[in-house]
């Protein structure tokens, strides 16, 4: 219909979806979603079918479509908002088709969600994130459908309901929070309910480590000691040291629901700093020591460090880890005794005195 003419690209895009199939405004709206910020996908949608109103309407004025058949199927998928100039061209006789996509239901489902997640965190308060369950059936519909038209600018059904969801709900008191949530409210689309949830809380702590050979996690206890073991939390390690080396210096550790302030077991001293966000997460994981200071008591016949007694000898050795301080290590050809960690240097300490809010 728009052929040869001066109609936009989403007017064209718009009418080649209508020609083939019913959408509600949310769903017509929610194939252009990432443009014009700002906007519902309701709207959108709605914006589209009255600018594509408007055009039919002046070509028919202006004897541009001598067919007119063609038009019927195109105000019948536009639902509502092609009823008024359907019965002004063709009188009665106008079919209400239920959207391709959501099946006119997504208003309704929008609606209800806020109900049922205002009940919820009325009832239990939580730092909650918003999540939505499609049909295998609707998930497949609505791959296809992006896919097969080429929708580059497309929006899920399930992005479109958080996003909505969340902005009421925020509206009304109830923020989502992103970043550390202790809960997800689940809106399944097939029950109408919402399940709960419930996320593991990430805790950070700092930990030194005076005893040997007792390790962090059980993967890699020789004897059946470790320190995930007797706490009986799970335990994520940013970095660590091989269980054979003293840490002298805080190093972070991330425990899972565990809220003790202060734990002295097994040669480890923890010490709770916080709960953690996702993004301070990240920056514990991603930032580990540029370099490393070791204390290194080692036994030799020949002087090669500070004497401490009758062969038995210290040095400070810095190294990228503990790998390329054996490679030191060895060419020194010396007898090692132990190793201690005693400084580490990297953006890592920024972040640990962000995090625990000392210099």
């Amino acid at each position: 219909m728009w052929k040869n003419s001066s109609a936009s690209w989403v007017a064209e895009q718009a009418l080649s979806l209508l020609e083939r199939y019913p959408l509600c405004d949310s769903c017509l709206g929610r194939c252009f979603a990432k443009l014009g910020y700002g906007h519902l996908n309701s709207e959108r949608g709605r914006s589209i079918k009255l600018s594509l109103i408007l055009e039919i309407d002046r070509k028919i004025k202006e004897h541009q479509l001598p067919d007119l058949e063609g038009i019927r199927e195109v105000l019948f998928n536009m639902g509502g908002a092609g009823e008024s100039l359907f019965s002004h061209y063709f009188g009665k006789g106008f079919q209400r088709r239920a959207c391709y996509l959501c099946n006119d239901v997504l208003a309704q489902v929008k609606e209800d969600f806020v109900a049922k997640a205002l009940s919820i965190l009325r009832t239990s308060p939580m730092r909650y994130v918003l999540g939505v369950r499609l049909s295998p059936r609707m998930q497949e519909l609505e791959t296809n459908f992006a896919v097969g038209n080429g929708l580059m600018y497309y929006e899920s059904m399930k992005a479109e309901i958080r996003r909505e969801v969340g902005k009421k709900l925020s509206q009304l008191g109830f923020e989502p929070d992103m970043d550390n949530p202790e809960g997800e409210l689940v809106y399944d689309l097939d029950t109408r309910s919402v399940e709960v949830i419930r996320k593991n809380q990430k805790v950070l702590y700092l930990y030194t480590r005076l005893s040997r050979g007792v390790p962090i996690s059980s993967w890699y206890s020789r004897g059946g000691d470790s320190l995930d073991r007797e706490i009986g939390n799970k335990i994520i390690i940013p970095f660590t040291e091989p269980s054979d080396v003293r840490i002298l210096e805080p190093y972070p550790l991330i425990i899972e629901d565990y809220h003790e302030e202060r734990k002295e077991v097994m040669g480890y001293s923890l010490v709770k700093v916080s709960s953690l966000g996702k993004s301070e997460f990240n920056l514990l994981v991603e930032n580990k020591p540029l370099s490393r200071t070791y204390r290194v008591i080692f036994y030799s016949t020949e002087k090669k460090g500070h004497e401490i007694y009758d062969g038995i000898q210290d040095m400070l050795v810095e190294a990228r880890n503990f790998d390329e301080l054996m490679e030191k290590i060895k060419e020194m050809n010396v007898e090692i005794i132990s190793v201690d960690l005693i400084r580490t240097e990297g953006k890592h300490r920024r972040i640990r005195a962000l995090l625990t809010k000392t210099e």
